[in-house]
């Protein structure tokens, strides 16, 4: 085991507690992979390590690139959190780039509150249930993500809106890379 082995670093991350700034928005991101449930119960636990590890390659590296901490993982997905919503969105384009599964991202700023290592609060149940309704393959954002990612240069188009019971409904946008993957060059 080396420091840069992702067991280690999620390790290393969790000594220092998550405290986000008194008033200051967060932005937090969920990962899932498509389709996963029914994929291990048909093809077992093996096929399904063997996608877990293709969203740990996919996710780890983008997560680490533009800045992110993941306050934990979720089965076939992760929590995260980045500190801009163009950090996340960043991380979340190159994420789709690299995926060989499908991934569901959902991403959603916020106020939040820490607890015991954690976050907790609406904008965290907000970006968790964007996540839920995005499909495989697809980012789903809020409309405050899009308004603090425009230096992204990235593509949006509307979504049907979250309603969450007892608020009102969530403007959500669909997010992609503004430059097709043909005429893009590689990224090193």
């Amino acid at each position: 085991m080396t420091m840069t082995d992702p067991g280690v670093i999620d390790w290393l991350a969790g000594l220092f507690p998550v405290v986000p700034a008194p008033g200051k928005p967060v932005t937090v991101l969920f990962t899932d992979i498509a389709g996963f449930t029914s994929h291990a119960a048909v093809r077992g636990d093996h096929a399904a390590v063997r996608l877990l590890r293709a969203h740990d390659a996919a996710v780890l590296p983008a997560v680490r690139r533009h800045m992110g901490r993941i306050l934990k993982r979720l089965g076939d997905g992760v929590m995260v959190l980045f500190p801009s919503p163009g950090d996340a969105l960043g991380a979340a384009l190159a994420m789709q780039r690299a995926a060989r599964v499908r991934l569901r991202i959902g991403i959603h700023t916020g106020q939040a509150r820490a607890r015991a290592g954690d976050l907790i609060g609406h904008a965290v149940n907000v970006a968790s249930r964007v996540a839920d309704r995005a499909r495989g393959g697809e980012i789903l954002v809020s409309a405050p993500v899009r308004e603090g990612a425009a230096e992204i240069g990235a593509r949006f188009r509307r979504a049907r809106p979250l309603v969450i019971a007892g608020g009102a409904p969530i403007a959500l946008f669909r997010a992609a890379d503004a430059v097709p993957a043909s005429a893009r060059a590689p990224e090193f």
